[in-house]
């Protein structure tokens, strides 16, 4: 289903979605030899490192946003930017609930511009917070 502009308000919701990182998911997403933080590669290094577990990389939680924004604005939008603020640490096998809001609408330079503030929501807690430009058409 296509989102146009026109139908679109400022302070419209989006539906929460939830989302759960598993830890063979995150693991697998940078891949189990990853240098950067065993807590990456490894769910019991994350349990010695007393993180509680796999870690939730970060752009796997942008990805998700990314995805969220998509199916929101349907096949005929085109995402124009996106700005992302990584909060705290996610760890793997804990829900994600992936919310948002529309803040702005405008027209700048002939395109039908929608802003959102996305964010993803672990136990209560932001764990990243973003901004997403989203090309909407027009009813024509």
């Amino acid at each position: 289903m296509s989102r146009y502009f026109e139908d679109v308000q400022v302070d419209e919701e989006l539906e929460p979605v939830e989302k759960l990182p598993t830890e063979d998911l995150a693991i697998d997403f940078f891949g189990r030899g990853n240098p950067t933080n065993p807590a990456f590669a490894d769910a019991e290094a994350g349990r010695r490192m007393g993180i509680g577990g796999a870690l939730v990389p970060g752009a796997l939680k942008m990805s998700w946003m990314t995805q969220y924004v998509s199916d929101w604005a349907g096949p005929e939008a085109q995402i124009a930017s996106i700005r992302v603020a990584f909060r705290r640490p996610d760890v793997a096998g804990r829900p994600l609930i992936l919310m948002g809001r529309v803040v702005d609408k405008r027209q700048d330079g002939g395109k039908n511009i929608v802003e959102l503030e996305v964010v993803t929501v672990a136990e209560g807690q932001p764990s990243v917070r973003g901004n997403v430009a989203v090309e909407l058409p027009a009813r024509g």
